[in-house]
């Protein structure tokens, strides 16, 4: 096994083609906290550790322990999302929250999937899905403003970030 020191992602030339995406990956996250707390929108840190997996059938959570002081053993899941910790403020009056949450995902590795991810995720109490679609808008603009792109590209596809989006159906997405 190759140690992680010698490691071509250790590399300082290697580093040096990534990091403009590490500062603009810090402009947007800076820019997003702006756009939110302009909607007077409260940041919240949910906390990683969950006594349930959860019950999606496709999202594998980590499993681990907590063992107490006198070596009990407590079993614990790393989340897979704050949506349980989340929907708990919520219930206690909290009406506009985003959370830039590091998660985890077991059975999730591929060129698009990393088992360590961080998510971001907000609610709007009471708002309709039309007003969480119109945020989604906004932040992929002010994502790719940030970040100086003037369209989306993605295997051989691209996207205008700027334009509204196309909105389909369920349905019309099958035809």
């Amino acid at each position: 096994m190759q140690s992680p020191v010698s490691s071509s992602w250790w590399r300082a030339d290697l580093h040096a083609e990534r990091r403009d995406f590490l500062l603009a990956r810090n402009a947007i996250k800076r820019a997003f906290r702006d756009w939110f707390e302009a909607q007077s929108f409260l940041e919240v840190e949910c906390a990683a550790l969950q006594v349930s997996p959860g019950n999606e059938a496709h999202l594998h959570a980590f499993a681990t322990e907590a063992v107490g002081m006198g070596g009990e053993r407590t079993p614990l899941y790393l989340h897979t999302s704050p949506e349980f910790a989340a929907k708990k403020l919520l219930a206690a009056g909290e009406t506009q929250i985003f959370d830039f949450a590091r998660v985890w995902r077991n059975r999730e590795r591929g060129p698009l999937h990393h088992p360590e991810f961080t998510l971001l995720e907000w609610y709007r109490a009471g708002a309709p899905y039309e007003t969480l679609m119109a945020d989604c808008a906004s932040l992929m603009a002010l994502a790719a403003e940030t970040a100086g792109a003037k369209l989306l590209t993605f295997r051989g596809h691209q996207a205008d970030p700027f334009l509204e989006p196309e909105r389909v159906t369920l349905a019309q997405t099958f035809d």
